[in-house]
Parts: C-alpha cells; sequence; structure tokens
C-alpha cells in the first residue's frame, strides 16, 4: 500500500470575514477531517501553528488520493508526494 504525505492549504478568500461563521466552517471541516480518520481514509493529521496550511498522510491509492483531494475543492488545494518507507528506499538501492 502506497503513502503519500499531503500538504494543504485553505483558500483564504473562501474564509468569511464573519468571526462566528468562521468558526462554524472551521468546526465543519474538522468533524469531516474526524470522519476521515476514523474510516482511515486518512492516517495523520496536522495543521501548521498560525496558519491556515497543513498536512495529511493518506494510505492507499492515487485513486484514493484523488478521491479526497476532490471532495475538498474549492476551499483547499494540495501538493501531493507519494513517499517510501526506508525498507522500500533500501530495496531500490539494491536494485540499482
Amino acid at each position: 500500500m502506497a503513502q503519500y504525505l499531503l500538504l494543504w492549504e485553505h483558500d483564504n478568500t473562501r474564509i468569511p470575514e464573519d468571526l462566528e461563521k468562521r468558526k462554524a466552517q472551521h468546526q465543519g471541516f474538522q468533524d469531516i477531517v474526524r470522519q476521515q480518520m476514523k474510516t482511515g481514509e486518512i492516517s495523520q493529521w496536522g495543521g501548521y501553528a498560525g496558519e491556515t496550511k497543513g498536512f495529511c498522510i493518506v494510505e492507499g491509492s492515487a485513486e484514493d488520493v484523488h478521491k479526497l483531494t476532490g471532495r475538498w475543492v474549492p476551499w483547499v488545494s494540495f501538493q501531493t508526494r507519494e513517499v517510501l518507507s526506508i525498507e522500500q528506499v533500501i530495496k531500490a538501492t539494491a536494485a540499482m
């Protein structure tokens, strides 16, 4: 199973100026993330302190990543990197 590092960033033009509306939006997003973690769609999630950016780890296929990220458009954009474990790096290095 592949692992992907997703670097996410909120589209700040879609964040409400009104504090209560902004708070409600953030809480709604947090509920979605909790559900995605509960179902295993996301294995780790974090937000950078003081920013509207963060990261998450997805284990699965490229199709799984595409499905997950597509649900966040247009509120969030992603940079996606497939990552290798040390075992995968050792195996690839040995095969050179």
